[in-house]
């Protein structure tokens, strides 16, 4: 049985007075996959954003569980929702470990340093991902995989269930790609919900691996749809969201 970890109801996002897109639904569940598909300018950061609270919703709601969104305090929503970026020079002075326990943070009290408890979640995190050996080195000197799956880490200490991951494997090389591929399959085999951004159509279908699993995209002129994975990866509906002519698309399976 799946837990409903992230929900919204006609929600409206933008910038500034602008509006980029309106009428989003979306239920994310444990052990799902959400890929958000649409082209640069489109809103996928500013709905991430809204998301975790950075960003005041123009419309609609948000709810994180049963509560909305307005109503979580910081720290308790970032126990719930853990957000993985793409860029991570800022961790340069640490140690793996430490941008690690860094996630801690919600869950101690303030001014309080992390304990030992803390560190074997931080630890257990490591070893999860395979990265344990790992915990004493500069996170700076780490590849551009290993830094990834630190940061996967990271959320994974939050005690967040729900994931939030801007281009996960964006500026990999094809190997590490796919490790971090197989370690977010895992972590959805685990009940993890992930939700993800993406560029690449393909992610999305091989990260969507059950019949449950949807895309949400986002258009160019802020038109949403909340679809099967399936149906988000035709040629069809790709070369309308992006356009392109249909068959410049390669079959993706």
């Amino acid at each position: 049985m799946t837990t409903l970890l992230l929900q919204t109801e006609h929600l409206a996002i933008g910038v500034a007075e602008r509006v980029l897109a309106s009428d989003i639904s979306i239920a994310l569940h444990s052990g799902m996959a959400l890929a958000i598909l649409g082209p640069n300018g489109a809103g996928k950061t500013t709905l991430f954003r809204t998301l975790l609270g950075l960003h005041p919703a123009r419309g609609g709601v948000v709810r994180v569980g049963a509560d909305a969104i307005d109503a979580i305090a910081p720290a308790e929503l970032a126990r719930r929702i853990a957000y993985v970026p793409q860029n991570a020079a800022a961790f340069f002075n640490f140690s793996v470990i430490d941008v690690v326990e860094m996630a801690r943070a919600p869950h101690i009290a303030w001014f309080a340093q992390p304990g030992g408890r803390d560190r074997q979640i931080a630890l257990h995190a490591l070893e999860q991902l395979g990265m344990a050996n790992f915990a004493a080195q500069p996170f700076a000197q780490l590849s551009g995989g290993e830094r990834q799956l630190v940061l996967l880490a990271r959320a994974l200490a939050s005690g967040a269930r729900c994931l939030l991951l801007d281009e996960p494997t964006a500026s990999l090389d094809f190997g590490n790609r796919l490790r971090v591929q197989d370690e977010l399959l895992k972590l959805k085999a685990q009940g993890y919900a992930l939700m993800f951004t993406t560029h690449e159509p393909q992610q999305a279908v091989d990260l969507a691996s059950g019949a449950a699993d949807r895309t949400l995209t986002i258009a160019r002129d802020g038109s949403t749809h909340f679809v099967p994975t399936a149906e988000a990866t035709t040629r069809d509906a790709l070369a309308a969201l992006y356009g392109v002519d249909a068959g410049r698309i390669p079959e993706l399976h």
